[in-house]
């Protein structure tokens, strides 16, 4: 017998019309918390502000998605992790 899974959670909140292109801001600063040091990041738009704090090995998990993500874009981008810039593909697939 299988256990049926749950559906995967949505990336954004589709129903929320306030989303959208626009320009955002990532800033990120080491911080000592009473938990050790953490990673905060915070990213601000025209419609939120979310900041989270990060452990070192949560840090590199994001940093490797963003990575991973960022490589397969058709379009313009660019995400800098560990100092590496990924080159982003053309429309071409290339």
């Amino acid at each position: 017998m299988t256990i049926p899974q749950p559906a995967p959670v949505p990336a954004w909140d589709e129903g929320n019309h306030l989303l959208g292109g626009g320009p955002a801001q990532l800033s990120t600063k080491l911080t000592d918390t009473p938990f050790g040091q953490m990673l905060a990041m915070t990213v601000r738009t025209t419609s939120a502000t979310v900041t989270v704090f990060l452990a070192g090995p949560d840090a590199k998990t994001w940093a490797a998605q963003l990575t991973r993500d960022s490589a397969l874009m058709s379009g313009a981008g660019l995400v800098v992790a560990n100092g590496v810039v990924p080159k982003a593909k053309g429309g071409d697939g290339s």
